[in-house]
């Protein structure tokens, strides 16, 4: 798994949960003129081979108003030299980079999208007044998800890397113009932020939980996937989760160390099987396609979500992320009580579009990237629902395996 690596990144995570990270906070607050207070970890993330980046509420002397709480985030991961939004600084033997929301040194357009008077404005046509906005989600020097609302209208809101904006908007744009349930595109990638409009429907995720998701016919995941563009194949390609494992085992084994020969050991048997099945052939493909990203209405799809991924894929592997991630769903809250029936009815139909052993070792790949992220800084205790996804991707794994043995 690489044991250098693996150590690597086991001492960027020790460093940003470490209560040595008080002294570079302070040293970051220092340089605007203020001292800080009080501070906790509220996130972690962790991208395998390419750093580690805490998100930390603080608080400080806020002068008159009294004190007042923000957030800064740490990175162990490389940042651009001419960053001009950032604090450097060493911690022990190694460079951190610091800045305080949403100055993300990665993504231009995140002080600008989180700015209410500024986007209703610019966006909603409405000078004076201000829309309230909302985080959806933020991976740290990636990208972040917010919902501008002025006036009963909705917008979301997609800050992006400088170089990616313009891609994501073609991206929205083939797929509208395709005529597939996608958000449409607003204006132009504005200050590297797409704007998009709102779908309907609801998110699947509460319908494997409400009844496993009774009314989806499976067959309209394959047939929605079936719609893609074929110039979607002209987009940049990325590596498929399973063809990834060694680096998900590493982030997973950082967060787990207790479980490291479980996840040796998936790993490897993910990386020897692999080549043993069939992908079949590159097609138009989502690239991250779970349910968190469809929205449902009864039996119909109406909404497929984040499209940053599309490109050149396997169908295969648009289903084993469908399959891995619903896998994983009982481990997030103990109400996905349908999800095992589910996966067995879904993972049945896919077995007539795909290798099915090829199916459950990608699933199984997809799930095990999933482990790391099981942990969390809410004071709850992360490590049993991390055990659940390790032990769904095992479970998928030797599946995998002994289909492979059958044949």
């Amino acid at each position: 798994m690489g044991r250098a690596a693996g150590r690597s990144e086991e001492a960027d995570i020790a460093l940003l949960e470490g209560s040595g990270m008080r002294e570079p906070l302070a040293i970051a607050l220092r340089t605007v003129g203020v001292r800080l207070e009080t501070w906790k970890l509220a996130q972690l993330h962790h991208r395998p081979g390419a750093g580690v980046t805490g998100i930390y509420e603080v608080s400080y002397d806020g002068g008159p108003p009294g004190t007042l709480t923000d957030y800064l985030c740490a990175t162990t991961a490389s940042v651009p030299a001419d960053a001009a939004t950032v604090v450097r600084l060493r911690a022990g033997d190694r460079q951190l980079t610091i800045w305080r929301h949403p100055a993300d040194p990665m993504l231009p357009g995140l002080p600008w999208a989180c700015d209410g008077a500024a986007v209703a404005t610019e966006l909603f046509g409405r000078p004076g007044e201000v829309a309230s906005l909302r985080t959806l989600s933020y991976r740290p020097l990636r990208r972040a998800v917010l919902l501008a609302e002025l006036r009963g209208t909705r917008i979301y809101l997609k800050a992006v890397r400088a170089q990616q904006a313009e891609l994501l908007w073609t991206r929205h744009r083939m797929l509208a113009d395709a005529g597939l349930p996608v958000a449409v595109p607003l204006g132009d990638w504005h200050r590297s932020v797409v704007a998009l409009s709102e779908l309907g429907g609801e998110p699947l995720a509460e319908l494997f939980m409400a009844d496993g998701a009774a009314q989806l016919d499976p067959h309209e995941v394959i047939d929605l996937l079936g719609r893609l563009p074929a110039g979607v194949k002209s987009l940049p390609s990325r590596p498929a989760w399973a063809l990834r494992s060694a680096d998900y085992a590493r982030a997973a084994a950082a967060a787990l160390p207790q479980a490291k020969g479980r996840i040796a050991v998936l790993a490897d048997t993910i990386s020897a099987l692999l080549p043993k099945t069939d992908a079949g052939p590159v097609v138009p493909s989502h690239g991250d396609l779970y349910e968190a990203n469809l929205l449902v209405v009864g039996s119909r799809i109406t909404g497929l979500l984040d499209l940053d991924s599309l490109g050149p894929g396997h169908l295969v592997d648009d289903l084993a992320c469908f399959l891995g991630h619903l896998a994983v769903l009982p481990a997030l809250h103990p109400g996905y009580v349908h999800v095992p029936a589910a996966v067995d009815r879904f993972a049945g139909v896919f077995d007539g579009a795909v290798d099915p052993a090829a199916l459950r070792l990608r699933a199984a790949g997809v799930a095990l990237s999933l482990v790391a992220g099981a942990k969390t800084h809410d004071g709850g205790s992360w490590v049993p629902g991390a055990m659940l996804r390790l032990a769904a991707a095992e479970k998928l794994a030797a599946e995998g395996a002994g289909l492979i043995r059958g044949r």
